[in-house]
């Protein structure tokens, strides 16, 4: 116990540090966070392990960080970007997934190895993103609703994607096995069903019914509890239908924003969040970075994921974006807002590895993808926001 007193009191002290810091630098806190897990963690300073507390207390982190930004998002401009969301998180999915799939063949001769390089690389995490649009004041302008939707999006059709793939990889293995895996993911399609039907009548029409059940309530404690403690409930109930806690936690949070509450919850679960819990989480990203393993074909292999990492998210949403009558810069924001990879990404790959589907030699560029990838988001999110690259962007004639 009291290692992990020692282990939390150090990651709190090191990420504050590391976000004054990059504050100093008119950087993202977020970024000085990232960069102190990684001093603290296996890499440098090796005084803190990814444990099982620290992996509890990052994961209720990312919970509330998400159940946050659903707080904070504005309902109604989340409503209207549905249709663009859907789009770009498509092709958000697809360039990532043959790029991917096509620049394995440089390493590797298994088809279904280089189709899983593919799948794991469309993965996106929006944790990173939603404290950095949080930040800049961003998170409900036009790109950042886009992007908050599209990644709610990317995170179902990942898992769809992920499930398909898996499925068909195992097609070799004896009948029983094949028909006890297309039983399991036909549950896995109607569970996601159950899912998104729920979650859009529930954002849709329960704030009704809230509303007038709680009218004569005054905003207090009891009030704070219980809506974490449904964010926490929703977050499971998404779990245990096979989608991400972070979007059932989001999805509480879209619910809770047309209440009177409001700025009661978002202001106290900020203090919780962002004083504690969050930073634990930004943290535990660096501390899971550890180089044992790597050789030149791996560091090359790692290159190579991580150009197709970014591309296949600027390009394949940033173009989908401009499709949609967006302008340049809300293009290369969108683009850019997708770019960091996460939970997904690692699990995904975890099961390839387990499942003898992949080798090593991809699993350690997947967990350092998921590294570089989360610490860049900030930095180039804060490039693409300033107003000088907007009109520099926006009013380059090459660019149109």
């Amino acid at each position: 116990m009291e290692k992990t007193l020692l282990n939390i009191a150090l990651i709190l002290i090191f990420t504050k540090i590391g976000g004054l810091i990059s504050k100093k630098f008119k950087m993202p806190e977020v970024l000085g966070a990232l960069i102190a897990g990684v001093i603290l963690g296996p890499m440098i300073l090796n005084l803190v392990h990814y444990d099982e507390n620290i992996k509890l207390l990052s994961n209720i982190g990312v919970i509330l960080l998400m159940f946050l930004a659903g707080i904070e998002t504005n309902v109604n401009e989340f409503k209207k970007s549905g249709l663009s969301s859907l789009i770009i998180a498509i092709m958000g999915i697809i360039l990532p997934l043959i790029l991917g799939t096509l620049s394995a063949y440089i390493f590797f001769d298994n088809f279904w190895e280089n189709v899983l390089i593919g799948v794991i690389l469309t993965a996106t995490s929006v944790s990173i993103t939603v404290q950095t649009l949080t930040e800049l004041g961003k998170l409900n302008t036009k790109a950042g609703i886009n992007i908050l939707g599209a990644a709610v999006i990317d995170d179902i059709l990942g898992l769809i994607l992920i499930s398909v793939v898996l499925t068909l990889a195992q097609t070799n293995a004896p009948v029983s096995a094949a028909s006890s895996t297309t039983i399991i993911l036909l549950l896995t399609f109607a569970k996601i069903s159950v899912f998104c039907i729920a979650s859009v009548l529930a954002v849709i029409y329960l704030p009704k019914h809230i509303k007038k059940f709680s009218k004569n309530i005054k905003p207090r404690r009891s009030v704070l509890t219980f809506s974490i403690a449904c964010a926490l409930l929703i977050a499971y109930l998404a779990e245990f239908l096979g989608i991400a806690g972070i979007t059932g936690a989001y999805i509480c949070g879209l619910i809770v924003s047309s209440l009177q509450y409001k700025e009661y919850l978002d202001r106290r679960i900020k203090a919780i969040s962002s004083g504690f819990l969050s930073l634990i989480f930004f943290a535990s990203v660096g501390l899971e970075a550890n180089l044992t393993g790597l050789n030149s074909k791996v560091i090359l292999i790692t290159i190579v994921m991580f150009v197709i990492a970014v591309l296949g998210k600027v390009l394949g949403c940033g173009i989908s974006a401009k499709m949609l009558k967006m302008s340049k810069s809300e293009s290369l924001q969108i683009g850019v807002g997708m770019i960091s990879r996460g939970e997904v990404a690692i699990i995904t790959s975890n099961i390839c590895l387990q499942k003898g589907l992949i080798s090593e030699e991809v699993f350690l560029p997947t967990l350092i993808v998921v590294i570089l990838t989360t610490i860049i988001t900030p930095i180039l999110l804060k490039i693409s926001f300033s107003h000088k690259n907007e009109k520099l962007i926006n009013n380059n004639p090459q660019n149109s």
